[in-house]
C-alpha cells in the first residue's frame, strides 16, 4: 500500500486505499482506524477527522499516523479553520456554528477540537513532521478549512 485515505465517506480520492467506520462508503477497510497496524506509507491523506478528536487524542491521532509513515511520507490533513470560522461568523451563523462543532447526526458527527494555523505551526513539528504547505480554502461557497501538508521527518 501507498496511499491511505482515512474517512473517505462516500468521495473517496482516486489512488488510496480507503479507511471509514460507515460501510456505505465501500472502505478497503471498515472500522475504526486507531485499532489499525499499518507500515511504510508513502502519503496519508485525513480530510475534516482530526476535530472529531479531543486534544489530547488528536495528538494521538498524529502520532499514530507518523508511525504508519515511512520517512519522509507525507500527511495531508484538513479540517475546519477555527480562526476563519470567527472570522465569518457574522456571515452565517447557523453555518459557522455547524462547521466548528458538527453536524451531529450521529456520535460521530461531533467536533470536538478546533484547528488554526498557529496550533499546526506548533505541534506538527513537535510530532516529527515538516509543515511543507498550507493553504486555505472554502467549501460549500462560505466555510472555511485549512490543508496543512507535512512529512514525517
Amino acid at each position: 500500500m501507498s496511499k491511505l485515505e482515512i474517512g473517505s465517506g462516500r468521495k473517496p480520492h482516486n489512488g488510496y486505499e480507503t479507511i471509514d467506520i460507515e460501510a456505505y462508503a465501500k472502505p478497503t477497510y471498515l472500522g475504526d482506524f486507531r485499532t489499525m497496524i499499518f507500515s511504510d506509507i508513502d502519503e496519508i491523506r485525513a480530510h475534516h477527522i482530526l476535530e472529531h478528536f479531543s486534544r489530547e487524542e488528536g495528538e494521538k491521532v498524529l502520532k499514530l499516523w507518523h508511525s504508519w509513515l515511512k520517512l519522509d511520507g507525507v500527511l495531508i490533513v484538513e479540517t475546519p479553520d477555527f480562526e476563519g470560522i470567527c472570522e465569518n461568523f457574522n456571515k452565517d451563523k447557523y453555518w459557522m456554528t455547524r462547521h466548528a462543532y458538527g453536524s451531529q447526526e450521529a456520535e460521530w458527527a461531533f467536533h470536538r477540537d478546533g484547528w488554526y494555523e498557529e496550533k499546526f505551526l506548533f505541534l506538527l513539528p513537535k510530532l516529527g513532521y515538516e509543515i511543507l504547505e498550507m493553504r486555505r480554502n472554502v467549501s460549500r461557497k462560505i466555510l472555511p478549512n485549512i490543508t496543512v501538508i507535512a512529512k514525517k521527518i
